[in-house]
């Protein structure tokens, strides 16, 4: 049993989907995932900015920031399966997680 319960925080931080016989994992592009899966059934884009260290310089003075493209797709497959959210960053998959039963 403390094996099983080990093993619950590597297995929730290495989420797949598997759609058309293949895996969707984390790294597969936006592309490949409308390939496999379809459309999704929710999309949700926004823009995150995140701050870059000023190197020193008299000239680099002014805070800068880095720009990542954000898109959750929710996919819907009915009442007899999870619905799953994945999350991409500048089209690749981060993240991918169960959010319950479809309808």
């Amino acid at each position: 049993m403390a094996a099983v319960v080990a093993c619950v925080p590597a297995l929730a931080m290495a989420q797949s989907l598997r759609c058309d016989d293949k895996i969707i994992s984390e790294g597969t592009t936006r592309a490949k995932v409308a390939a496999l899966c379809g459309e999704p059934t929710q999309v949700d884009q926004k823009s995150l900015y995140y701050p870059v260290a000023s190197t020193g310089h008299r000239s680099d003075l002014t805070p800068a920031t880095v720009e990542f493209q954000v898109e959750v797709w929710v996919y819907n497959f009915g009442p007899d399966r999870l619905m799953q959210r994945i999350r991409f960053e500048d089209g690749l998959v981060v993240r991918i997680e169960s959010i319950g039963y479809g309808y």
